[in-house]
């Protein structure tokens, strides 16, 4: 394949060149500004007809400068003459709408040639297919240049003439839209012409006044000629015929048969081309001096205009230059100062506006149409704050963190809620205040379910190792960013020689789809809670074990989801199935393991309505007598029959039960079927003989290293956290290594004697209960690559009362709640994980 170079005729070798527009020259006082280089459209030649440039064309030529492909800097010319000197170089290109824009800076040769020597139109020079000199590659569309030319030239107004002389033996197409434009104002041009002729005709000048003038114009107006100029010299010619005309009629007047009564007539002076060609030049000078005063004028207001809206406070300097460009195209000619600074404040109003849309944005907002931001009172600061002092004095523990030192993760779901339920948070306001009383109200307080999300959140200490968002106008699904990195092969240590590729090496932005699922908990509370007319009367101390246990119970669903998803997705990197395994469960306990472990979690991925979607990801599958048994779910609705329950996926043990969850008994044989997690190391915690506790637990340690190490070398990822039980980590912290006299750098325990670190990588605790980590795994991964997004804040409704068995009431009431979020890890980002299985063989073997 060889690259394309544009020709008019296949018998030469002839780049393309195509004109679309006019130089735009910078405004006073700049030296750059920005010019259409080409656009999308049809363009036409003399003799060839029409070809099109498509946009993807055009992404094409602004890639390849951006690459650098054709080597050197791209330049503007005059007339394709580069020899003559650089006209601009090109700065940048891009693509706005169906136009190729360039960013040049002018040189004062180019300026002149525009201003002075009517090199006003610019065509592109590019080829379809550029083939580089050194490697031979081909790149596509790339422009190589640009060169100012002069109008082009229109004969007997026919497309077909249409021509532009551009320099050298390369012909000019011109853009179809640009070429029916020039044909439609030469026709206008002409028109005009003999709309005057015959003006002159019907207001009676004689055929010989009429003859010099038709002689006069035609040596001074053509097709090509501006409109500017061809006005000029018809108001000209049209004052001489008036000229001719009276002084026709003064020789008649003058006229007398009695030769003694004779008095010569004055002859009537007939100007010349040159004397109207005079007159034109001085109508046009006074016309370009006055267009001279009114670009000075006009350059002042812009200059006032971007002052102006460059002394506003709380914009970024990008958003002002882009206020200031756009409502420099909005000036209208001779505007007062007045009008000037009105149209100033007119974009500072919209700066303002983009940037609350923007702010909102970042906040995890997304705003349709104008942001309108109203403060009418602090309602729900006031309502926090009287939550807080009341609470304090319980010496119920909770953490009080202050606003200004919440997660801003935390604060973005906090202000979705007040943005939800405002008017009831003022209203509770009010009535702790004292200035209201309302005991219609059924539900549970809403400053009582907003203090539960703060204190829940607040103490999520698993939400620093995930990415955080939140995206309060997502429905079924959520758009989860993340980052790859491509590693192409890079072979001879990066060397690469003459007419050879060069590999990719690189970091991708990309985006995945996640379900979004409700997250449902039903919160109890006593009536001294829910029933409040004032602040005095309110039991505080109820109110403050009420937050406390509902927001611990928030806080263990979302950590041990969380927890749970990060497992599940370091387990399915590189797992590998087992099929048809042979397994005897014990017969008093109905307990069960695999030959291979550990087991990665099955994961099937569901919609709101809870149908499947897909397939499940790693199933585990148990056949008993030749029936399959389904995983128990402790929901009391199943039939009576044998299923399997997970006790320890960690180690692969399961046991079979009834339908109440209790120990299916008697011998049993289980053909298994699951998915192994290689991407593991295994630490036997049983003491070798003669080894002691504290020695043995520093092979643990350096198991640790070993892993950091591999995920360093192998994987590119830098382990930033350890994720463990306390158990686990209070065992580890019996090392010899972390005793003062052995302790080694980067190894280490807090004042408290909990694990700070191992290998300078942060070490946490899970502070869930049943996690699928258990007392037995300790995760190191890199933190964000598991990504948990708050759709709608957790908020409940209605309140129900409480009754015993007999029916009794309780003096409590339940209420229903639900949180939409979605966690997940994009597949592409399970190898950031690994973990070390802690495990006893002796225990494991006994099972």
């Amino acid at each position: 394949m060889f690259s394309r170079i544009f020709r008019l005729s296949e018998s030469k070798n002839k780049t393309l060149r195509v004109l679309s527009a006019q130089a735009t020259l910078p405004q006073s006082g700049k030296g750059t500004s920005w010019v259409t280089v080409t656009r999308t459209g049809s363009f036409t030649d003399p003799r060839y007809g029409r070809f099109e440039i498509t946009p993807t064309m055009l992404a094409s030529m602004v890639a390849n400068f951006d690459a650098g492909v054709v080597g050197q800097d791209v330049f503007l010319d005059v007339n394709h003459k580069p020899g003559d000197g650089s006209a601009a170089k090109i700065l940048k290109l891009s693509v706005e709408g169906n136009r190729l824009r360039a960013l040049v800076e002018w040189t004062d040769f180019g300026v002149k040639a525009v201003k002075e020597r009517g090199f006003t139109y610019l065509s592109a020079e590019f080829a379809d297919n550029w083939q580089d000199n050194e490697a031979g590659a081909f790149h596509g569309p790339t422009l190589l240049g640009a060169g100012l030319t002069v109008r082009p030239v229109i004969k007997r107004l026919d497309p077909i003439t249409l021509s532009c002389e551009s320099g050298g033996d390369v012909e000019t197409r011109v853009l179809a839209e640009l070429a029916d434009d020039l044909l439609k104002k030469a026709k206008q041009t002409m028109n005009k012409w003999q709309e005057f002729l015959k003006k002159l005709a019907a207001a009676g000048y004689s055929a010989e006044v009429q003859a010099s003038i038709k002689k006069l114009g035609e040596a001074l107006i053509d097709e090509n000629t501006p409109d500017e100029k061809s006005d000029a010299v018809i108001a000209q010619l049209e004052g001489q015929a008036k000229q001719l005309a009276a002084a026709e009629t003064q020789a008649k007047k003058l006229a007398d048969p009695e030769p003694e009564k004779k008095v010569a007539a004055p002859a009537a002076k007939v100007l010349s081309e040159a004397d109207v060609a005079d007159l034109v030049a001085k109508k046009l000078a006074e016309a370009a001096q006055a267009a001279a005063q009114k670009q000075q004028a006009r350059a002042d207001a812009e200059k006032l205009l971007s002052e102006t809206i460059a002394a506003e406070k709380g914009l970024d300097d990008d958003l002002k230059k882009q206020l200031s460009e756009e409502a420099a195209a909005l000036l209208p000619e001779g505007a007062t100062e007045a009008q000037v600074k009105a149209l100033a404040q007119h974009q500072i109003t919209m700066g303002n506006r983009l940037a609350a849309n923007k702010a909102l944005a970042a906040m995890g907002y997304h705003v349709a149409g104008t942001p309108h931001i109203t403060v009418p009172d602090e309602g729900v600061k006031q309502l926090s704050e009287i939550y807080t002092d009341n609470l304090k004095k319980t010496g119920i523990t909770l953490s009080f963190t202050a606003a200004d030192k919440l997660h801003p993760f935390t604060v973005k779901v906090l202000s979705e809620f007040d943005r939800l339920f405002a008017r009831e948070l003022n209203a509770e306001r009010k009535l702790l205040a004292g200035t209201q009383t309302d005991m219609a109200n059924t539900k549970l307080p809403y400053g009582v379910q907003r203090e539960v999300i703060k204190e829940a959140l607040s103490d999520l200490n698993v939400l620093n190792l995930v990415q955080t968002l939140t995206d309060f106008s997502a429905q079924a699904t959520v758009q989860v960013p993340y980052e790859e990195r491509e590693l192409g092969a890079v072979m001879n240590d990066g060397m690469v020689f003459e007419g050879q590729a060069i590999p990719f090496a690189g970091i991708t932005q990309r985006m995945d789809t996640a379900f979004v699922n409700q997250m449902k908990l039903a919160l109890v509370v006593t009536n001294e809670v829910v029933h409040f007319t004032r602040s005095s009367l309110i039991n505080w101390d109820a109110l403050a074990r009420n937050i406390q246990s509902n927001a611990r119970i928030l806080r263990e669903l979302v950590a041990r989801r969380i927890m749970n998803e990060i497992q599940r997705a370091s387990d399915a990197f590189n797992a590998v199935a087992v099929s048809n395994e042979s397994i005897t469960a014990t017969a008093s306990t109905g307990v069960f393991k695999t030959a291979q472990w550990p087991v990665v979690r099955p994961h099937q991925v569901l919609n709101l309505q809870g149908a499947a979607v897909g397939e499940v990801e790693h199933p585990l599958k148990f056949v008993v007598s030749g029936a399959e048994v389904k995983a128990f779910d402790g929901s009391g609705a199943q039939s009576a029959g044998t299923y399997y329950r997970i006790v320890n996926l960690n180690q692969g043990v399961f046991q079979l039960v009834d339908q109440t969850g209790q120990p299916k008994t008697g011998a049993a044989t289980i053909t298994a079927a699951y998915s192994r997690a290689r991407n593991i190391a295994k630490f036997d915690i049983d003491l070798p003989s003669g080894v002691k506790l504290e020695e043995h637990l520093n092979g643990l340690l350096r198991l640790v290293g070993a892993q950091k190490a591999m995920m360093n070398g192998h994987r590119y990822r830098t382990p930033d956290y350890l994720l463990m039980s306390p158990v686990l980590n209070d065992q580890i912290t019996n090392a010899s290594e972390f005793i003062a006299d052995h302790k080694r750098n980067g190894t280490d325990t807090t004042q408290a004697g909990d694990l700070l670190g191992i290998k300078n990588i942060s070490a946490y605790g899970t502070n869930a209960p049943n996690t699928d980590l258990g007392d037995d795994r300790v995760i190191m991964g890199q933190r964000g690559l598991t990504t948990y997004t708050v759709v709608k804040p957790f908020a409940t409704g209605e309140l129900i009362e409480l009754t015993n068995g007999q029916g009794q009431p309780l003096g409590k009431k339940a209420a229903y709640g639900e949180e939409y979020n979605s966690i997940y890890t994009p597949k592409v980002l399970r190898g950031g994980c690994t973990s070390i299985v802690v495990y006893s063989a002796t225990a494991r073997a006994a099972l």
